[in-house]
């Protein structure tokens, strides 16, 4: 079955499969390079990697115009249950069979707190799988060696990584985790959304084909399709 990724700038993307339609970590009001505002989005599931502004603030908007289900770590799934909405919670290394396919959260190295304070538990990448294909996210993260066993267990048809620096791992980093996992396709995300985390996306797709890999640079509005 066809996926599509649609890009909308920093780390928010939907993927698209059949009737299933995904968000990933909402950002739209607020980021400046977005395309739309979350009252246009239209999704099932919503799939959050951590509590920071940045991948939370549309979260709820978009949760209760959809009647949406949130996917997230177990504090978050409660902090957001809590408001009345949908929740699954997880943990790292598991496992959620979902209407759309699979869900596993993986390592991350990072922090999460929400924007009121409130802890956000454990930060955390994902594996989803959907319409047969899988799609690794890094969710915020430095790099780490265990990517490579995230490669190995799941062999991902695409990896979705952070190359902003400062927060994360920066590009040469990245370009390192995408060797590491080995999947075909490389996206990268959390970039030149604020002058802190400004990257030559260019110069990062020119070392990922250097790899052997095939770079998916998505402007917010773009899809591509696997």
């Amino acid at each position: 079955m066809a996926v599509s990724i649609v890009y909308h700038g920093h780390s928010t993307f939907e993927v698209h499969s059949g009737d299933h339609r995904l968000i990933v970590d909402p950002f739209l009001d607020q980021n400046p390079l977005s395309d739309i505002k979350a009252s246009a989005v239209r999704a099932g599931h919503i799939l959050l990697s951590h509590a920071h502004f940045d991948h939370v603030a549309d979260a709820e908007a978009i949760a209760k115009q959809n009647k949406a289900t949130i996917y997230s770590n177990f504090e978050m799934s409660q902090y957001y249950a809590g408001k009345g909405l949908n929740v699954v919670g997880m943990n790292v290394g598991g496992t959620s069979q979902t209407p759309f396919g699979k869900l596993s959260l993986t390592l991350a190295f990072h922090t999460s707190t929400f924007p009121d304070g409130s802890p956000g538990g454990v930060p955390s990448g994902m594996m989803i799988e959907i319409g047969g294909k899988k799609i690794y996210y890094s969710g915020d993260t430095a790099l780490f060696g265990d990517m490579a066993l995230i490669g190995r267990l799941w062999k991902p048809d695409m990896a979705v990584l952070c190359i902003g620096d400062h927060f994360t791992m920066g590009p040469s980093h990245a370009a390192l985790a995408a060797e590491m996992i080995g999947a075909p396709l490389v996206m990268p995300v959390h970039y030149n959304t604020f002058p802190p985390i400004a990257q030559n996306t260019e110069a990062f797709a020119e070392d990922i084909r250097i790899k052997g890999l095939k770079p998916v640079v998505l402007k917010p509005g773009e899809t591509y399709s696997l």
